[in-house]
């Protein structure tokens, strides 16, 4: 992997189009976030849209760095966990070299999930595909979340990741559930997971009747 920031367009490049084209080949996009971004009409409509866009389907990983104190917890990326820990803005720490530190370690972490994750697809077989039809974005999305407050933003690849050999969305909370160290929390994730999917699986709709096209008399 590689690096890429805005100040690497030089002169005479087009930088809208070098902007979009790192924004569709990137696979951990770091969302820097300050009363400057969100007060951007193209950082905040355009390409944090975009992003999340990705970070939706699993093409990316969506990292939100809090910067200043700003009240970004009502935007469309306040559900993501931030860095660094507790989304504590950069400038409030007394020690900028912890605050530096904890982002460091975050995105490392993301990194070497990633990394992993792609190890493991690779091991089985280039091309190969899930081992079991692919779990609903809607079943996903809300264990990828939970899961987030117990082991930060890398929750998300782990559960794209189990979900490729996961029948359902239990067999999933059990698979990821491995990953939290602490046997209290990973007890109160379990039943958390099961009290969401349980919410999620009711307020899904029923299926609709089968339209009939042969004539009745």
């Amino acid at each position: 992997m590689r690096s890429w920031h805005d100040r690497e367009i030089g002169a005479g490049d087009l930088w809208k189009e070098a902007i979009d084209r790192n924004l569709q080949e990137a696979d951990v996009i770091l969302l820097l976030i300050s009363a400057d971004f969100l007060a951007s009409d193209y950082c905040f409509d355009i390409e944090m849209k975009n992003a999340l866009d990705r970070h939706a389907v699993g093409e990316a990983l969506v990292i939100p760095v809090i910067l200043r104190p700003v009240d970004w917890h009502a935007t469309p990326f306040g559900k993501l966990q931030a860095l660094p820990k507790d989304g504590k803005p950069v400038t409030t720490f007394e020690n900028l070299d912890i605050a530096l530190q904890q982002v460091a370690q975050g995105i490392r972490r993301a990194i070497e999930g990633l990394l992993e994750a792609r190890h493991g697809e690779i091991a089985r077989f280039p091309g190969a595909p899930p081992l079991f039809p692919a779990l609903s974005a809607a079943g996903l999305e809300p264990i990828a979340k939970l899961l987030t407050l117990y082991i930060g933003p890398i929750a998300s690849v782990i559960v794209r990741q189990a979900a490729s050999r996961c029948r359902a969305v239990p067999e999933l909370c059990e698979a990821v559930a491995i990953e939290i160290a602490n046997p209290q929390d990973r007890s109160r994730f379990l039943s958390e997971a099961h009290r969401v999917n349980a919410s999620t699986a009711a307020s899904e709709p029923l299926p609709s009747p089968i339209a009939r096209t042969d004539p009745r008399p």
